[in-house]
């Protein structure tokens, strides 16, 4: 490893004990947040959801940002017997999002998971009965999933629950490694910052990845799990083993 401490930038907020963790392994990591997460509360999505809280529905989720602005904004105004969302059956994200629905939905049926979008919309087409799914998302979410969806029959009610805002900031600063947990993210830093060469990007998924790959020419690396936890430790490992990189 080289004898300085690799920098490390993080483009949302991380736990203390991750950084202290990190740091504890010659990382030194500083965060700044590139996004800011926007609750949208209407009447008329009040009036959607209390509809669908007594009914039976596929729901699928993506973002744990989305479990959160239901368990936060909507389930809170429900009537007790629905409000956990009995009549659900949810196929989600693995890692953070299946995290969120357990805690938030915790009678809900998760049907299946999967590691990104593509694979979930994969895994509900396999499933062969599913017909219609009500897809609980931000403003800003890919194309993937409903895309694949509706091209094989399925109908995609989306119920937008969030807004990504970006929030850029010129960093004005050089960095070993960048990490990065959403597209939105990349855009939002790239809008205003450019990279040298030899900065690495690290990705919490294929998605995220695909979309750093588009703006940069930089090295970028896909976190072994999408949990930050895994985004920390694929830093780690590289920078102990860069060689390996080479």
């Amino acid at each position: 490893m080289p004898n300085e401490r690799p920098r490390i930038l993080c483009t949302r907020p991380l736990s203390e004990q991750l950084l202290q963790e990190a740091a504890a392994k010659g990382l030194d990591i500083s965060v700044q947040a590139f996004t800011d997460i926007q609750p949208l509360v209407t009447k008329e999505l009040w009036a959607t959801i209390q509809l669908l809280l007594s009914r039976n529905i596929n729901a699928v989720f993506t973002s744990a940002h989305a479990v959160k602005t239901l368990e936060q904004h909507y389930l809170p105004q429900a009537a007790p017997d629905i409000a956990a969302g009995n009549h659900w059956q949810i196929y989600c994200l693995e890692a953070g999002t299946l995290q969120a629905i357990q805690a938030t939905l915790p009678a809900s049926p998760v049907k299946a998971t999967a590691a990104n979008a593509t694979a979930l919309a994969n895994t509900i087409l396999a499933a062969g009965n599913v017909k219609e799914v009500y897809f609980f998302c931000g403003r800003q979410r890919r194309e993937e999933l409903p895309s694949i969806l509706s091209a094989n029959g399925v109908q995609v009610y989306e119920i937008i629950l969030y807004e990504n805002v970006p929030t850029p900031v010129i960093t004005g600063e050089q960095y070993d490694g960048i990490f990065f947990f959403s597209p939105s993210a990349v855009t939002s830093f790239f809008s205003v910052n450019r990279l040298p060469a030899t900065t690495v990007c690290f990705a919490i998924g294929a998605t995220t990845a695909r979309t750093a790959a588009d703006l940069t020419g930089n090295k970028v690396i896909i976190s072994t799990a999408p949990r930050a936890e895994s985004m920390v430790q694929t830093a780690i490992f590289y920078f102990n083993n860069i060689n390996c990189y080479e």
